[in-house]
């Protein structure tokens, strides 16, 4: 499985048209999805980085990679827990460019690297998810816009005895350097 999406991320990597492609530095709020995780670490920053290509008219590949960390008390015991998720995935996005703003939304995949550590021990774990996202780019000045977007994500897991989605929804926005 991982091979063959290494193979396709080479492939359109290599179809890209050259001298197509944006980076963009990125933060949002994490709303989870998940109750229990809600009660235990509430939402927060998520930062990331994502690298988009141009493969044809429209249509962009993107490649992301993001950071969340929070600290919580466990529900019984009240004793502290940290968490740390690591998103990284890529996807396609429809780009409708009128004039100055550029309406985007796409689709893609994630894998999700999971670790929760308290006294009672630690878990990880790493599972495959989906991710969905919209917005709006406003350009600044030529090669630099600024992003404003809107995503939800789900990837369903059992890191311990219970099964959880870690996904939910993400806002926020970006500086975008395109070249």
């Amino acid at each position: 499985m991982k091979k063959t999406i290494i193979i396709a991320i080479a492939m359109a990597l290599m179809s890209a048209q050259a001298f197509a492609f944006k980076i963009e530095a990125k933060g949002a709020y994490f709303m989870p999805s998940e109750k229990a995780f809600k009660n235990i670490y509430g939402g927060g920053p998520i930062v990331g980085a994502e690298i988009a290509f141009k493969l044809f008219g429209p249509v962009d590949m993107w490649i992301e990679g993001n950071y969340f960390t929070a600290k919580g008390k466990l529900t019984y015991t009240q004793e502290a827990t940290t968490l740390k998720i690591i998103p990284a995935g890529a996807g396609l996005r429809y780009t409708y460019s009128p004039g100055k703003v550029s309406l985007y939304g796409g689709a893609g995949a994630r894998y999700y690297q999971y670790e929760e550590s308290n006294p009672i021990g630690t878990a990880k774990k790493g599972g495959v998810g989906f991710v969905v996202n919209g917005g709006a780019c406003l350009k600044i000045v030529d090669g630099l816009s600024l992003d404003v977007r809107l995503g939800y994500s789900s990837c369903s897991m059992t890191p311990a005895d219970f099964k959880i989605n870690i996904g939910g929804l993400e806002a926020g926005g970006g500086l975008v350097i395109e070249f």
